[in-house]
């Protein structure tokens, strides 16, 4: 008996080769005829291939395919014939390699549908075995699949990289996964064994009828469908097991865009006057039309055209005009004429645009204050007609208007007044800080430390009459001596008070002379000049300065401030002194301390006074390229971000380890920049908590003092301490300043003193305290510890290290009892603060848990469900949108974190979480941050992060600045020059950013310097710059800068426009290059 395979197969007898044709049309045709012969055979290979796949999809069998589709005879006439055609090869012109290959093929298109459904085409992936591992050729990492339901996410780790943490691969979580399978065992078949009977050079393992009806039931789903009624077992899986599937969150349904705008639309047909569906649905033209262009082109970042900006303007334009006639409140008829005259700006012509905002501006008696922002956006931003004269004179006449309205309804209480109180306050920001990035800074440095005066430091007895004080004010201002926030300042009530004995003013200051550098460029000398000038004219001079003479805007008088203040009747300074102190951190560019919501808080979005951030301090210059592996273990940017986050202590105080909603000042700024002085800064706050005791503000002044001046930082929290003794804030700031300095030992101390004065009153806010030194022990590796010191907050005389059941119980009820009372009074950040420790809580002590855990991390699933349970409360209590709620998300984002920097963690479980926060939230740049630090060793065609933005972050209603640059950052980090440069132009054809300094200065940066300016070439930077002057005309900063790269009479030019359009300039250029001419003539 010979067993039937081909090693055992009897010789056939060799045929003798066949004699070479004669002469060459013989072998020509022979060469045509064998030929056709492998064509044939080729297409037929190709037909079995593909009936192979479809009855044998998911399993790895190998196969001898060419024994199975020939007999011995006809691999022999193969041979022979391929003998035969090498003969002829010589005649025949040379093919592809891969042309002759139907295992391989080129397909310079792509196929679009694997970016919308995010993973191949199942049907088109022939069967294959991984061999080697997962290892690349050519590369010394592996290639390790992640499975995410039916989509594969491939991460690179390193050679000998066993075991958890964040920045290595999950192979010893796969191979737990793997030991907790349920084993499956193999039924034998009660089938009869067929006879070896037929041709076939293999041996069955199945009956030929047991393949026939396997290949027609249920081995392969129904081609109508991805996968059928169940999910098919996974061909690469390097383990099985029940919870390799289930513990991936399904899906959620969605519904689609097309659908949600046919809904809308039918909406507002029936119901005409229903406003908000009317901006829903254009809002939704934006999102349409980007998923039409995507269907149609695989170029899934497309930006508009202007062509097509102005046809989705003008469609949206039209939406605007049909529901205006619909709208009968006020507050929706002024949203309406917003938004005709945002879209109008795109479609009209410059006369139709400027007779469409007076009509605009008429309407409703002319005093929208939403149309008012808008018109004065506007004006702003007309590069043509653009004075800076007539945009003072625009804001000041407001400012009269709404000074008058505030005299009027200050006897009254409620919205109205708090209403007028922060458009002034509003106005009065957009106001200095357009005098400040016009160059006057020492103007707009004595309007704010006038209307701090008047605020903050007013005499006894002055009544609402704004004429009578400010006489009174103007022999305050006129005696020159110190004023808020300068060295020896006692503010204004003190000069009254002592109004018999008159202080000195300060000494005169000497005139700082700027050496001319050394350099044969007399334009590049002007420029070092005037930012040396600059740098040191930043606060308002007194009249005996040196050098005052040849500058008229050094000296400030009353009367060059006057049309600029407003005096706020004492009734109403409950709610003026709130908002003025976070419009006086915007103002420096600072982001706000929370105190106020309202107008001003939402100023931190606004281009033109939002804060400044760290983040666009890139380096452009090449770099070297990074692996992968390499970009899996950095840790997030935890650069300030312009106080796109919730204020908390952890972000005050962080140092290096988690973000910064701070950062030293020269780290945001350079010393060049057109900014107020630091000192300045800092004595404000100082003043303004230590004199004229605003409480509220102290843990932000003690930050800012820490950041700049550490080595009194000690100092002054001992001395507000001293002032403040029962603030339990500066407390909680004082130990985390100890612990971000490593004197652990002093935070303990402090965090120790301060629990035991608090434990006599239950509900304060003493959880905060715990709250931190649970936080202190767990990232410090002591698990034990934090849960000990979590439980004590519940029993003050528990001090042991092992926790017992019964207080185990104690404090879980404790926790989750509390928070509910909390929420139900009303008392909502003493509801976070115990919600944060129900959620260390569980996750500490909570057994189980579908994630892995190591010994130093807890049951992350435990301690998120708690919070997810509490945010459901808060959506029901209708209180999801308040910055508390906002506190908690990134407390678990915090868990999150620590959680996959301390062992092992499912990088889907991290990506799946992190997703739903920035559906909460999505301007919070704490939770993209993480999110774009999760999916950065991935390797998708659809990236993840550019997803969550365009289709959440970006999204019209939650565009804005802070998410525009972190787009632009994410392009300029793991991008392309080019991907840097269209997310740029992407943020400047927004309204959240057009009007940004910031931005348009970060992108005339990144074209005219390092690789940008190699790869994209100096025209382009110096069409940038033009643009920018267009968008922004009113900036100084932004002519200084695209001044760098001009010469000769196109420098010239632009010198002469600053002048024009009322922009400050301190040298004279014409008297600069005319001295410097003769003194090298």
């Amino acid at each position: 008996m010979v067993p039937k395979f081909g090693s055992f197969k009897s010789k056939e007898p060799e045929v003798a080769p066949a004699e070479a044709p004669a002469n060459p049309a013989e072998k020509e045709k022979i060469s045509r005829r064998h030929e056709g012969e492998n064509d044939d055979r080729r297409r037929e290979r190709k037909r079995e291939r593909e009936r192979d796949s479809h009855r044998e999809r998911g399993h790895h069998r190998h196969r001898e395919r060419e024994g199975e589709r020939s007999p011995p005879a006809t691999k022999t006439s193969s041979r022979d014939g391929l003998l035969q055609g090498k003969s002829s090869s010589k005649d025949t012109p040379p093919q592809d390699k891969t042309s002759g290959n139907d295992v391989f093929f080129i397909d310079k298109r792509g196929d679009p549908l694997i970016i919308r459904y995010g993973t191949n085409e199942r049907g088109r992936v022939p069967t294959y075995h991984r061999f080697g591992a997962g290892k690349v050729m050519g590369s010394k990492f592996y290639l390790t699949i992640h499975r995410d339901g039916p989509n594969e996410q491939f991460t690179l780790r390193g050679p000998h990289q066993n075991g958890g943490s964040a920045f290595r691969d999950r192979h010893a979580l796969l191979t737990a996964a793997g030991l907790q399978a349920n084993p499956k065992r193999i039924k034998p078949s009660t089938d009869p064994i067929d006879p070896l009977t037929g041709p076939e050079d293999f041996i069955a393992l199945e009956s030929s009828r047991k393949r026939k009806r396997d290949s027609e039931g249920e081995s392969r789903p129904d081609y109508r469908s991805i996968y059928g009624k169940k999910s098919p077992p996974d061909s690469d899986s390097d383990y099985d097991s029940e919870s390799s599937t289930s513990s991936t969150p399904p899906a959620p349904e969605t519904t689609t865009t097309k659908t949600t705008s046919i809904a809308l639309s039918s909406r507002v047909r029936g119901h005409p006057t229903d406003i908000p569906a009317w901006l829903d649905l254009i809002s939704l033209q934006d999102t349409l039309f980007r998923e039409n262009h995507h269907n149609a082109s695989p170029r899934h970042h497309h930006h508009l055209t202007p062509e097509e900006a102005q046809a989705l303007a003008a469609l949206k334009l039209s939406l605007y005009e049909e529901a205006l006639p619909h709208a009968t409140a006020r507050a929706d008829r002024e949203r309406l004429r917003a938004g005709i005259m945002r879209e109008g700006a795109r479609v009209w012509d410059p006369l139709t645009l400027a007779r469409r905002w007076d009509e605009a501006m008429a309407a409703d008696g002319g005093e929208s204050f939403v149309l008012w922002r808008a018109r004065l956006d506007y004006e702003m931003g007309r590069g043509a007609t653009f004075t800076f004269e007539g945009v003072r004179g625009f804001m000041t006449e407001k400012l009269r208007g709404l000074g008058a309205r505030l005299r009027e309804v200050c006897e009254k209480e409620g919205a109205e007044v708090a209403e007028v109180c922060g458009q002034t306050v509003y106005v009065f920001l957009r106001l200095t800080r357009f005098l400040r990035d016009a160059g006057y800074v020492e103007l707009a440095v004595a309007a704010w430390q006038a209307v701090l005066e008047m605020g903050f430091e007013r005499p006894e007895g002055q009544g609402d009459d704004g004429e009578a004080a400010l006489e009174g004010f103007a022999d305050f201002w006129e005696s020159e001596v110190p004023r808020i926030g300068e060295d020896g300042a006692k503010g204004w009530r003190h000069f009254d008070e002592a109004a018999g004995a008159m202080e000195d003013a300060p000494e005169a200051k000497e005139n700082p002379i700027v050496d001319v550098p050394r350099t044969g460029d007399a334009f590049k000398a002007w420029l070092a000049v005037e930012q040396g000038v600059t740098s040191r004219s930043r606060m308002p001079a007194r009249t005996m300065d040196e050098g005052t003479e040849d500058d008229p805007f050094r000296v400030v008088m009353v009367s060059d401030i006057k049309d600029f203040l407003v005096w706020f009747p004492t009734s109403v300074l409950p709610w003026v002194r709130p908002q003025l102190v976070d419009a006086f951190l915007l103002f420096c560019g600072l982001p706000t301390a929370g105190l106020t919501g309202g107008l001003v808080d939402s100023a931190q979005h606004d281009p033109f006074v939002a804060p400044r951030s760290e983040t666009f301090e890139f380096d452009v210059e090449d770099e070297s390229p990074e692996t992968s592996l390499e970009q899996g273990k950095k840790t997030p940017e935890f650069k300030q971000q312009g106080g796109n986050m919730a204020l908390s202590g952890d972000l005050l105080f962080s140092g290096t380890t988690w973000f910064r909603y701070l950062d030293k000042w020269s780290n945001v700024y350079s010393p060049s920049a057109d900014q107020v002085d630091v000192s300045w800064v800092l004595g404000t706050l100082k003043h303004l908590v230590r004199t004229s005791r605003v409480e509220e503000l102290a843990e932000y002044y003690l930050a800012m003092e820490w950041l700049n001046e550490p080595k009194g930082a000690r100092k002054v929290a001992k001395g507000l301490l001293k002032q403040y003794s029962t603030s339990l804030r500066l407390y909680n700031a004082y130990a985390l300043i100890e612990w971000a300095n490593q004197n652990g030992g002093v935070s303990e101390k402090v965090l120790s003193s301060a629990t035991s004065q608090s434990l006599s009153s239950a509900y304060t806010d003493s959880q905060l305290l715990w709250n931190t030194w649970t936080w202190i022990h767990l990232e410090s590796g002591q698990k034990h510890m934090a849960l000990a010191r979590l439980c004590s907050s519940v029993d003050g005389k528990f001090e042991d290290l092992v926790v017992s059941p019964a207080l185990l119980l104690k404090a879980r009820s404790h926790f989750s009892s509390t928070r509910d009372y909390a929420l139900s009074s009303q008392q909502l950040e003493l509801a976070i603060h115990y919600a944060e420790s129900q959620a260390l809580f569980e996750y500490l002590a909570a057994e189980g848990g579908t994630e892995p855990a190591s010994a130093t991390q807890g049951n992350i699933t435990a301690a998120l469900e708690s919070i997810r349970a509490f945010t459901n409360e808060l959506i029901s209590a209708n209180r999801a949108q308040s910055i508390h709620h906002e506190r908690l998300l990134q407390t678990a984002a915090r868990l999150l974190y620590h959680h996959a920097t301390h062992g092992s963690y499912r990088p889907v479980y991290l990506r799946t979480e992190l997703h739903t926060l920035t559906t909460h939230v999505p301007r919070n740049t704490l939770f993209l941050t993480l999110l774009a630090w999760a999916e950065q060793a991935t390797f998708l065609l659809n990236d993840p992060v550019r997803t969550a933005l365009q289709t959440t972050a970006l999204a019209t209603s939650h565009d804005c600045l802070g998410t525009r640059r972190f787009a632009i950052l994410y392009e300029a980090r793991a991008g392309t020059v080019h991907a840097a440069r269209a997310a740029f132009e992407a943020a400047l054809e927004s309204d959240a950013c057009r009007g940004s300094i910031e931005v348009w200065v970060a992108y005339l940066r990144f074209c005219t310097l390092g690789k940008g300016r190699r790869e994209l070439g100096a025209k382009v930077g110096r069409e940038v710059f033009y643009r920018a002057v267009a968008a922004c005309p009113w900036s100084r900063e932004i002519y200084l800068e695209g001044m760098k790269g001009l010469g000769g009479e196109e420098f010239r030019g632009v010198g002469g426009l600053m002048g024009v359009r009322g922009v400050r300039v301190r040298v004279d250029l014409e008297g600069f290059l005319d001295g410097w001419e003769g003194s090298r003539g």
